[in-house]
């Protein structure tokens, strides 16, 4: 929601009236000190996001030193004056290590500014019936089921299964469930219940087992309070494997009972697989898309294609298929070119099935950007996308690299906190912050976003590379040194390494660097290249290699508007024209 200091507001079950520093809750009228009322409408404008406390700082004291205690101390005031609680929050809930998100419902107030103690009460009444219509979200983190079989071979369907259920839910209104990446960081990990829901930001929590004996399976699940460890609801189903899928949907039912976020079962109905062997494809094709690198696209493409031949019409297996051929391509594992049409024409196939599935705008939305340069397009996509699935962490995270492309940054950043609310262990959207930052100067929450990144996927060595080059303009050469290092060949390093090393003032080792960047990288990633040249100030070899990466229509190229290595070269004419040509001059 946008600001608004002369607009009455309702924030759950209280009246806000920002110009009068009041609240009205429970037909009684509350006067906030002018700073708690600026603190609670930051809160309500970024509501189901976690704002940190460094925001906090230096958006409510800006005009003062103070240090964190006073957000602390502030936040508790706030509490008290909202009738909330910190151990089970209906207005502000903390986020271990991470600061405060607003969890209730946020609308304008239709009667206007509250006048006379009756009108309070009045509005006050109308305000609870509001709140009761649009209660806060209730959060539910699915944690990776647990392979019980006796060869523990099942893990891939074990895993399956708990997506299976967390896809289910998230259909349901009135349920926020925790993004699939998140939930899989808890994976064969033994920590606290409680731990486990204060680091994903859910409310409950559900945990299961999986038993496969040649045709017979046994599912168990359990519902579980975050807030005290206690079991609400359990139950074991054991079937044939071919009724899986009604297994999952009868877990999925007693779940929203249990919960009683819904009358009846009222999540919408799904086209089913056919049969048990094209759903174990599935989830065969799934475990390996996690692997997230070339082998496992492959072998994930594979087993979807299979999958598919048994049931052409199967939804959830066709936008499979259409993210791992977006993946290869825009990985750089299939020539441009081939890639990306093949991942085009996956995701027209998926419209065809579904006219309605926000999956495939979304691949759409990202092929028109990466590959097509037509942002229109992809801005029309992505709209469409997040229309038809406003809460899917991925497409937010995907609408906020399109955005971030056409330097729209606060439009970005927002996008990627509400990917990050829905998704707080989700690598991907601490990447796009740690970059927001970074192209905003705002090292110091660059870096912290890119490290939260990297301890949640040690393994993505791209952060390492963007890790680098926010070290690098923070002046810290020696860490930003380790970290193109620790990027490696595959992640960019030696291009990273020619720009650290010339900024230390070691020009040997930068033109070696840079040598190797120029072998490894001139078929796949001329984008590097130029940027390294155009950091040590080498202007016209700079654009022959942005030519270059034009010709090849590098998978990197996208993101020229706006980066920072480039910034040598915005003074020359070149440049404007360079994006004149890709059609970003004017966006």
């Amino acid at each position: 929601m946008k600001r608004t200091e002369n607009v009455a507001l309702r924030i759950g079950a209280v009246r806000v009236d920002p110009a009068l520093d009041e609240i009205v809750r429970d037909g009684k009228s509350i006067k906030l000190e002018p700073r708690a009322m600026r603190l609670l409408i930051h809160l309500a404008e970024r509501a189901g996001q976690v704002v940190s406390v460094e925001e906090l700082l230096t958006e409510i004291w800006q005009d003062v030193v103070v240090t964190q205690d006073s957000v602390y101390t502030a936040i508790a005031a706030l509490r008290r004056a909202l009738g909330d609680e910190a151990n089970k929050p209906l207005y502000i809930a903390n986020v271990p290590r991470r600061g405060y998100r607003l969890v209730a419902s946020v609308g304008e107030w239709v009667d206007g500014p509250t006048t006379s103690p009756d009108a309070a009460s009045a509005t006050g009444k109308e305000s609870q019936t509001s709140a009761i219509a649009n209660p806060p979200l209730q959060s539910i983190a699915i944690l990776p089921f647990v392979d019980m079989s006796e060869k523990h071979d099942q893990q891939y369907f074990a895993e399956g299964m708990a997506e299976e259920v967390s896809n289910l839910l998230a259909g349901v209104p009135g349920i926020r469930v925790i993004g699939r990446d998140s939930c899989l960081q808890f994976r064969g990990q033994h920590e606290d219940l409680r731990t486990v829901g204060r680091q994903l930001g859910a409310v409950y929590l559900v945990e299961g087992s999986v038993r496969r004996a040649a045709s017979r399976v046994r599912v168990t699940a359990r519902l579980i309070d975050a807030q005290d460890g206690s079991q609400l609801w359990s139950q074991s189903y054991d079937n044939d494997f071919e009724d899986v899928l009604t297994i999952q949907d009868q877990i999925a039912t007693n779940l929203v009972r249990a919960l009683q976020v819904a009358v009846g079962v009222d999540y919408p109905s799904r086209p089913r697989l056919k049969s048990g062997l094209a759903y174990d494809f599935y989830l065969r094709g799934r475990h390996a898309l996690d692997r997230f690198d070339r082998a496992g696209f492959e072998r994930a493409a594979g087993y979807f294609q299979q999958a598919l031949e048994l049931d052409p019409t199967a939804i959830r297996v066709a936008e499979s298929l259409s993210l791992v051929h977006t993946y290869i391509a825009e990985w750089g594992f299939a020539p441009p070119g081939e890639g990306f049409e093949r991942a085009r024409r996956s995701a027209e196939r998926v419209l065809e099935i579904d006219a309605s599935s926000a999956v495939a705008h979304t691949h759409l939305a990202s092929i028109h950007a990466i590959f097509d340069w037509d942002w229109a397009a992809a801005v029309d996509k992505i709209r469409r996308a997040l229309a038809l699935a406003p809460r899917d962490p991925g497409i937010l995270v995907a609408a906020g690299f399109i955005y971030l492309a056409l330097h729209r940054l606060d439009e970005a950043a927002r996008f990627f906190n509400a990917a990050s609310a829905l998704d707080p262990l989700g690598a991907a959207s601490h990447s796009g912050l740690g970059t927001v930052c970074y192209r905003t100067g705002r090292l110091a929450h660059a870096e912290a976003e890119f490290r939260r990144a990297l301890e949640i996927s040690p393994t993505f060595l791209w952060a390492h590379w963007a890790l680098g080059t926010v070290l690098l303009a923070a002046g810290k050469l020696d860490a930003a040194l380790l970290q193109m290092q620790q990027a490696g060949p595959e992640g960019g390093g030696d291009a990273g390494l020619a720009i650290v090393h010339h900024a230390m003032g070691r020009s040997h080792e930068s033109d070696a660097a840079l040598a190797r960047a120029t072998r490894a990288y001139q078929e796949r990633w001329a984008y590097g290249i130029a940027e390294a040249h155009a950091y040590r100030g080498e202007i016209d070899h700079a654009f022959t290699w942005l030519e270059r990466a034009f010709q090849q229509k590098d998978v990197a190229l996208y993101r020229i508007k706006g980066d920072p290595l480039l910034s040598n070269l915005e003074a020359d004419p070149r440049y404007q024209a360079f994006l004149r040509r890709m059609r970003l001059a004017d966006q």
